[in-house]
């Protein structure tokens, strides 16, 4: 059986399934991220479209494509969560702190982070034992 995993806005208004596993669950080090999220580094899972489905809210949903990379965020247009972004790969990348915020403060198990990527784009230094890929 595959698991399903529940995020959501602040407010509740959208509302949004996960299913199965992800592609990838990591820290990303990427200029696109930092440009688009306006973060050092970026802790995300990564799904591929057909696994994440809108419940609930699809018309509070808006998005700001970035100007170069092909990425988007996609947020709750009322309350301004971004519950994912597009990669250029057209994944949907969603943030684990926003996977542990919807999960009474708490990331489950197997959604934790196995690796860094594009670790030597990075512009802050993360001393820990995980793989560590450019």
């Amino acid at each position: 059986m595959r698991k399903t995993y529940q995020i959501h806005c602040e407010y509740d208004g959208v509302k949004v399934s996960l299913t199965g596993s992800p592609r990838v669950k990591g820290y990303c080090h990427c200029e696109d991220c930092r440009d688009l999220l306006n973060v050092p580094f970026h802790s995300v899972t990564a799904w591929n479209k057909e696994q994440i489905k809108i419940v609930e809210g699809e018309a509070l949903l808006s998005e700001h494509q970035h100007p170069e990379p092909e990425m988007k965020r996609i947020f709750c247009s009322n309350c301004g969560e971004t519950l994912y972004n597009t990669n250029a790969m057209d994944w949907r990348v969603v943030s684990q702190l926003l996977l542990r915020k919807c999960n009474d403060g708490v990331l489950p198990d197997e959604l934790h982070s196995d690796s860094h990527f594009f670790y030597a784009r990075r512009i802050i230094d993360i001393n820990d034992t995980l793989p560590k890929h450019d």
